[in-house]
């Protein structure tokens, strides 16, 4: 589960700067609070569920929560209550057309007060994928077979190590894979090589690498794959990049290594939420949102 460590990061740094925002730490706070998906309680009735509204200095507000532990340290009998777990464009609906002043983060703990115009001022990030327009399975083989030279050909050159925006126009103009993994053998649910996911269901999780944290991992090619250890069956899966971004950010990891194993280039969370309008407006192949549904066997 989600515990949005690095939102909260964020508010220890604000209290630290004697609760002053600068530009940095408000952007940093903007960014963070984009991604979330924070808790809601909700308390039932005849009527259904209704959204909690406490008191706090005079302002009518609505307690979020980062995860379970902190919603049962401010509610000790939870028998009426549900928590519900949404994305922040619906959290920014709710106080846009509602009656309450805003929201209150984790109240037990930090307690952070949310405004009704700070939230409200918040563009949500580019959840919505869907397209009638999509690549076939076949024609996302060929794709996950493209070489990506001009990709590579920048992660080399030393004098780019730091330069995440020309490394995210590359990214944004690649075909980049993910590493799915599998304890059983997959290649009897193939037809050409090609794995349904639509058929055959969840039947492998995506490869995260851990150093000092979990990254989401994506690759400049199959042959890229190859230098990453597991006991487990490889396959692999063409990315929207600007999907697979959004995933990142929304699950709190630390960011995405490009070719784990064997180039290992890191881009910290710190940059992708530099980016991430870059990568939701100018790295998004709408015909790639159902490349999640297909894997492929190894070439």
């Amino acid at each position: 589960m989600t515990k949005h460590k690095h939102l909260r990061v964020v508010i220890e740094d604000i209290r630290s700067n004697n609760n002053e925002l600068t530009p940095e730490l408000n952007s940093r706070l903007i960014n963070e609070i984009r991604y979330s998906n924070l808790h809601i309680p909700a308390k039932k009735d005849e009527n259904g569920l209704n959204f909690i509204i406490i008191e706090d200095n005079a302002l009518k507000l609505t307690p979020l929560f980062t995860d379970t532990d902190e919603f049962n340290k401010f509610f000790k009998d939870t028998e009426n209550i549900t928590l519900l777990e949404n994305s922040f464009e619906l959290y920014r609906n709710v106080v846009r057309k509602g009656d309450i002043e805003g929201y209150i983060l984790n109240p037990a703990s930090e307690g952070y007060v949310l405004s009704k115009e700070f939230i409200s001022d918040i563009a949500p990030p580019k959840t919505n994928f869907y397209s009638t327009d999509t690549y076939l399975p076949e024609e996302l083989k060929k794709l996950k077979n493209t070489p990506n030279e001009s990709l590579e050909k920048f992660i080399k050159n030393p004098g780019n190590a730091l330069n995440y925006e020309g490394l995210f126009e590359e990214l944004s103009k690649s075909n980049l894979l993910a590493l799915m993994i599998s304890d059983r053998d997959l290649s009897s649910k193939a037809v050409n090589g090609v794995i349904s996911l639509k058929d055959s269901g969840p039947v492998a999780r995506m490869y995260t690498d851990n150093v000092g944290g979990v990254y989401g991992a994506i690759f400049s090619g199959e042959d890229k794959i190859d230098a990453v250890e597991s006991d487990c069956f490889k396959y692999s899966q063409v990315v929207n990049l600007a999907m697979f971004v959004n995933f990142v950010l929304s699950e709190d990891m630390e960011g995405i290594v490009l070719n784990p194993g064997s180039d290992d280039v890191l881009i910290p969370r710190v940059a992708l939420l530099r980016y991430s309008l870059g990568f939701e407006k100018f790295a998004c192949d709408e015909k790639l949102s159902e490349s999640i549904f297909y894997m492929f066997l190894r070439d």
